[in-house]
């Protein structure tokens, strides 16, 4: 598995650019954007979906087991990322992914 690596720019004042820090780290780990709203919703192949919801920032993951997890918009974007990143691969932060030696 390789590292990703997760650089977030801020945005100037007055601009909006979604989560789009987000939907980047989330395509680089694999993920992929919805055919009719891909900057707002990303799918991961495990069954796991990310969605931004609104202008405020405010998302949501679902998570393939069925949880729903909800963030406010000023979530910090390691947050969010983390979270989809064990949603989609649960076996790997408990150490039991096929994935480690």
């Amino acid at each position: 598995m390789t590292d990703l690596r997760l650089v977030i720019s801020r945005p100037a004042p007055g601009e909006w650019l979604g989560r789009l820090d987000v939907v980047e780290a989330l395509e680089a780990a694999g993920w992929t954007g919805d055919d009719d709203m891909p900057l707002s919703i990303l799918r991961h192949p495990s069954g796991a979906v990310w969605g931004v919801h609104n202008e405020c920032d405010d998302s949501g993951l679902d998570c393939p087991n069925g949880a729903v997890i909800e963030f406010p918009g000023d979530t910090p974007t390691v947050v969010i990322v983390a979270a989809c990143l064990a949603a989609a691969d649960p076996g790997e932060t408990r150490g039991t992914s096929k994935h480690r030696a």
